[in-house]
């Protein structure tokens, strides 16, 4: 009888650590992780190498401010990309022009008709390229931090990687072509404090 009474129990200790053991996620959890094992380097590359460099959507400068001037809701429309309601957009741009001042990391550009813009070569944060591109979706991803991991790793790309093999070979007085993100209002100056955020710069 001892021995029976032992058998149970051993069994009902058995059954209560094996169930204490067990953990159950939720399927919303075990997705969550799942997305975050994500290689958002490899897909930034893809996007970066395969999408940014070679998409024809980017718009020379001199053409976009002559669109806006002509109607700047249709150049909005046709041009600018934006996640939202709101009166600003990232419009992905290409340009030419002379540096003539380096400071700081700004690099200032003379436009033979547009005047100065500046490319900020060292502060390349934030989502401006990531959402002048046009690229990449927010229903592609399911948080906000997720899709922001993704203007992270693009920007690390040309912070780190595609930029300073350029600036390191050019100098005041030199001719480059760039193409880059700009963040334009419907109501701002076109010709005041135009910044650049560069995906790419060459030497002319």
């Amino acid at each position: 009888m001892k021995k029976k009474y032992a058998y149970v129990l051993g069994i009902l200790i058995v059954a209560i650590l094996g169930y204490k053991s067990v953990y159950f996620k939720k399927l919303d959890e075990v997705k969550n992780a799942q997305k975050e094992n994500f290689n958002f380097k490899a897909y930034a590359d893809s996007i970066y190498y395969k999408g940014i460099l070679k998409n024809n959507n980017t718009i020379s400068f001199n053409d976009l401010i002559a669109s806006m001037k002509s109607n700047s809701e249709k150049a909005f429309k046709e041009h600018g990309n934006r996640l939202g309601i709101g009166n600003s957009a990232f419009f992905m741009i290409h340009s030419t022009g002379k540096i003539i001042d380096i400071k700081d990391g700004i690099y200032s550009i003379a436009d033979e008709k547009n005047g100065i813009i500046y490319i900020d070569t060292k502060y390349i944060f934030g989502n401006a390229i990531r959402d002048a591109s046009g690229l990449v979706k927010l229903t592609d991803f399911k948080t906000n931090s997720q899709f922001n991991k993704v203007s992270e790793s693009l920007n690390d790309i040309i912070r780190d990687k595609v930029i300073p093999q350029v600036i390191k070979s050019v100098k005041i007085g030199d001719s480059i072509s760039f193409t880059g993100a700009i963040k334009l209002s419907k109501k701002q100056n076109l010709f005041k404090d135009i910044i650049v955020t560069p995906s790419q710069i060459k030497l002319q």
